[in-house]
């Protein structure tokens, strides 16, 4: 704590040094040397009074609707069994496709399985 307060005389020793060898009448420097602790207070009127601060008008951005998307969906795929029945001529005999054309009529068939 002692070394603390002579290095606090020393600066203040110096600071009166440097005013002291000046000509009154040239020199218009002022020494102000303090201590503080935390922040600087000052009185009402050091104040500087800067007014009201502008207005501010906020505009909102604009609010932009837009339809939902369209999402096409494909219809379902529908797969036809295959035909059953088969067309059997007796005239020339056999079935359709491997008889071409049938001089008696086609006759419905019920498809059965191929052994």
């Amino acid at each position: 704590m002692q070394t603390l307060t002579k290095v606090g005389l020393v600066l203040c020793g110096l600071a009166l040094a440097s005013g002291l060898g000046a000509d009154r009448a040239v020199a218009h420097s002022h020494v102000f040397v303090g201590v503080g602790i935390g922040a600087p207070v000052y009185p009402y009127y050091y104040r500087p009074y800067y007014g009201w601060p502008p207005a501010v008008a906020y505009v909102p951005p604009p609010v932009i609707y837009s339809p939902p998307p369209v999402i096409y969906t494909p219809p379902p795929v529908v797969y036809q069994q295959p035909a059953q029945t088969w067309y059997y001529c007796s005239n020339p005999p056999g079935y359709y496709p491997h008889v071409a054309s049938c001089y008696t009529g086609w006759q419905q068939v019920p498809a059965a399985p191929l052994r």
